[in-house]
């Protein structure tokens, strides 16, 4: 099992992947405190962050992290993958700024659990509707 697990996030593509996150995550947080500096409310500020930052992130992962062509087939799905994190990502927000961390910084504890659940949806999504033949 300790195996599968190397296997699935010790490789270039997680890597890459971490490292498009990477970029993500500091421009979602940078839109996230924008918003929130504008009176949005966190939870909302969090989620139109996410939703801006994966318009970049898609065509970064199609290019770097799966070496896809970028097809309507694909985008139409991509944002799928980004569901579950945001998700949490959303409640984890609400739940850290009632019990009192600054709401400029809430986001951030969500990353630990929302960066390997998106990058396991995103390949999963990546992987049915690649046009490439399986191994």
């Amino acid at each position: 099992m300790i195996k599968k697990i190397k296997d699935k996030f010790l490789n270039k593509q997680f890597l890459t992947f971490g490292l498009i996150g990477g970029f993500n995550t500091i421009a979602s947080q940078i839109l996230y405190i924008v918003f929130v500096g504008v009176n949005v409310v966190p939870s909302i500020s969090s989620f139109l962050g996410d939703v801006i930052t994966m318009v970049i992130s898609y065509f970064m992962n199609m290019k770097y992290t799966y070496h896809e062509k970028c097809t309507w087939k694909n985008a139409v799905t991509f944002p799928i993958s980004y569901l579950p994190g945001i998700v949490i990502n959303m409640i984890i927000v609400a739940i850290v700024v009632k019990v009192g961390i600054p709401k400029e910084y809430a986001k951030l504890f969500s990353l630990p659990i929302t960066i390997p659940v998106n990058y396991i949806c995103m390949s999963i999504i990546v992987k049915l509707t690649s046009n490439k033949p399986s191994k």
